[in-house]
């Protein structure tokens, strides 16, 4: 993560931040996999995120750039065109901040989520336009962007269409020719695999030891 993140608070500069929002965590908590314990060393490394800021919107608040910046180089998530349905899929929302909320709930999703969790937030990511269903010309999309950065673009064509064609004889077990969330989660379940089939949108498990290990040793093994 940043090097701008490895610095400790000040002692007191802490104890403020945890006495002050202390009463707000126990509501956020009850929305995570984290105990108390946990999700205030979540909320630290939050606020040390939010004085990056010369003057941040609000005490709750971190910037998009910010969060992005975190999943980018503390969770290896680097594909910029899912970060973009990643954030949609996080907060629902246009606005270019993060509340602490989201922030601690993407990261019980990220560090501690399990196989349900995963399952409706990846639908959501590839759930272009909010339909509830995902279309050929969906996948086709998805699966392009992914595609085209490892092949030449004469190549791209022909194998995005036969990808997308064997995803859907594989996911649309009702034969609607939409693959929707009870195909996508039925075929997940059967095939764990699957769930990032169309994009990686969630971090790989090295990068979360590695962020366990730096920011939360105290932790354990997960």
């Amino acid at each position: 993560m940043s090097a701008s993140l490895d610095s400790a608070l000040d002692p007191m500069e802490e104890i403020r931040f945890r006495k002050k929002n202390g009463q707000m965590w126990i509501e956020i908590q009850k929305e995570t996999h984290f105990n108390f314990d946990e999700l205030e060393q979540i909320m630290v490394i939050f606020f040390k995120i939010q004085k990056r800021d010369e003057k941040p919107a609000a005490f709750d608040l971190i910037s998009r750039a910010h969060f992005r910046d975190v999943l980018h180089t503390g969770l290896g998530m680097t594909d910029a065109y899912m970060m973009e349905r990643v954030m949609v899929a996080l907060d629902r929302g246009t606005s270019p901040y993060v509340t602490m909320a989201t922030f601690a709930k993407a990261m019980s999703l990220y560090l501690r989520g399990d196989l349900e969790e995963r399952i409706t937030y990846a639908f959501t990511c590839y759930d272009l336009l909010g339909e509830g269903y995902l279309r050929r010309e969906t996948m086709y999309q998805l699966m392009k962007k992914s595609i085209s950065k490892a092949s030449r673009d004469d190549d791209v064509e022909e194998a995005v269409k036969e990808f997308v064609d064997i995803m859907l004889k594989r996911m649309d077990l009702d034969l609607d020719g939409v693959i929707n969330f009870n195909d996508f989660h039925k075929a997940v379940v059967n095939t764990p695999p699957l769930l990032e089939s169309l994009g990686y949108c969630l971090p790989e498990r090295p990068a979360v030891y590695s962020f366990l290990a730096t920011w939360c040793p105290t932790w354990g093994k997960m």
